[in-house]
This record gives structure tokens, sequence and C-alpha cells, in this order.
């Protein structure tokens, strides 16, 4: 089966296509942010800025709150339901629809992905898992799959070890820490021979982009597959991309990952399996693109 029946076998509704009025007045709405953020230099994404977004903010809320203790299951903590509307990408069309129904189309169009590119593993490694979201999205449709989830954030690690425990999964699901940017931090041992995952995670480190690919070559995984961001593959004549690029540089994520892979290639380090643009985003801005390659 091509990806396209594929994920559109994962899909719950038949959501229809945004309208162009509807397409051309939220792209220049969310192109002029992007424009403002650059003229004021807001943004460099260090290693404590990201530590303040992240650590210090998103994933320390959320251990505090504590909001799966009152969520029946796992679904319905990952899925609550939102009815905000929003243009989100599914199944390569821009359509308005509601959070929720975008997220339940996702988590099973996610899993469909890597499985598709995982080799038939079913021991699965992400890297930059944050507090486990994707983790626990992918267990929802391959319970039997053994994941494994790696962040620098300390408070991400506790809530997904939470998370984990809360719903009995801590035997399927587990967490530590790792700083990617680190060659020699141990946790890198445990990537040795796996299938391994980033999501929109390198895009968090700019300046360390190569390092990271060498940290994660040297300690040879079996597989890796980077579904990240950037502006290398953009079509600058496509009105949406013009508001992806725009948003990417101001907020200063990653703009090399795949150029760097290309270049490994033809020396030889790597091999590439596959190339595509993600069929699915939960914003207009923030479309993804997947490598899949091997070490060589």
């Amino acid at each position: 089966m091509n990806t396209h029946a594929t994920l559109r076998n994962a899909i719950n509704a038949d959501f229809a296509p945004a309208s162009l009025p509807d397409r051309a007045a939220t792209y220049a709405l969310d192109a002029a942010r992007s424009i403002g953020r650059l003229a004021l230099r807001r943004v460099k994404r260090t290693a404590d800025v990201v530590n303040s977004e992240y650590n210090l903010s998103h994933w320390q809320r959320m251990l505090s709150a504590k909001a799966w203790t009152t969520a029946a299951s796992v679904g319905d903590f990952l899925i609550p339901k939102n009815p905000e509307l929003g243009l989100r990408k599914v199944d390569n069309r821009i359509c308005r629809i509601a959070a929720d129904d975008y997220y339940r189309y996702r988590a099973k169009a996610l899993g469909e992905l890597l499985a598709r590119h995982a080799g038939g593993a079913k021991e699965i490694v992400e890297l930059g898992a944050g507090y486990g979201y994707n983790l626990l999205a992918l267990h929802l449709n391959h319970p039997d799959w053994t994941l494994r989830g790696f962040d620098i954030a300390p408070n991400g690690v506790a809530a997904g070890r939470e998370i984990a425990a809360h719903y009995g999964l801590s035997d399927r699901i587990s967490f530590d820490r790792i700083d990617l940017t680190d060659g020699n931090d141990p946790s890198y041992a445990a990537i040795r021979d796996k299938v391994v995952f980033t999501y929109f995670c390198i895009e968090q480190i700019p300046y360390d982009v190569r390092k990271v690919v060498d940290n994660i070559i040297a300690a040879r995984p079996k597989r890796v597959i980077n579904i990240e961001p950037t502006t290398e593959l953009l079509d600058l004549s496509n009105p949406r991309d013009i508001v992806s690029f725009l948003y990417i540089r101001s907020v200063d994520y990653q703009t090399q990952l795949f150029s760097t892979l290309n270049d490994y290639e033809r020396q030889g380090r790597v091999r590439i399996l596959a190339r595509e643009r993600m069929p699915f985003a939960p914003t207009i801005h923030n479309d993804g693109f997947l490598y899949c390659w091997e070490p060589t």
C-alpha cells in the first residue's frame, strides 16, 4: 500500500480543505507575526532559551498539574476534548479542523509512518521525547512495541516516568536523560543497534546539528528516522512554504540537518533510505520533513 493510502486509512473523519480566502488570511497573519519577531530579533535558540521554554516552563507546569491523574485513559490524557478550530495539514490538505480531531488522526498517522520506516522493529527509541507524548501515542496503536524516550529536560523525564507508572506502562515505556550535544553521555550506549527517531527535536539545537549527527553516528544505531522542520527543502514559490520559512527563521530553528545528512551520504558515512515531506502538521508553519538513514 502506498504512503498516502496508508495514511488515509488512519483518518477518522473526512476533513474538508480550507477555502482559499481562509488560507490566504491565515497565511498573511502568520507571516506578519514572524516578520515582527524577525524585526525585533527576540529569539536566539541557545541552550538557556530551550531550557527556559521547556524544562522550566512547559514540563515543569505539566509535572505540577499532573493532568494524567484525572484522565480515565491514556487516550483521554493525550487527546482531551478540544473543539478549537485551526488550519492544520491532514493527508497533504490544509483543513480547518478541531484540535482533538487532528491529534486523534495524528496518533494513528505517526504510528503508520514509523512502522513503515522501522524495518519491522518493535523496540523504538525517541531522542528528545519530552514527557513522552509521541511514545504514548505510539503505544495506543502499537501496544506490542517497547518504547524508550530520552530528553535533556529533567522535568520532562520525571513527568514521563510518572505518566507511564500511572497507566501501568513502565514495562513498555521508559524514560532517561541524555544530552545529545555530549558525545560522552553514557545514555548514547542505549541506542546501539536500535531504531531511533527524532520528532521536532533537532530543531531546538541549531548551533550543534553537525555535532549531534556525529554523536548519533558514533553510537551506531541500526536506523535513524529524523522528522524535523527545516528551511532547506521548502519551495519558496509556494505561499505556505514562505510562511514556514519566515516562522522557522523567526524562532531560530535548525536549518542544516538534511544538508548535513546529504553531505555525509556523499562521503559514505550514512546511507539515506527515504526522503519525504510529512503529510500532516498541527499548524500552517510547522511542516516537517522525514529522512530515514543508517550509518554505514
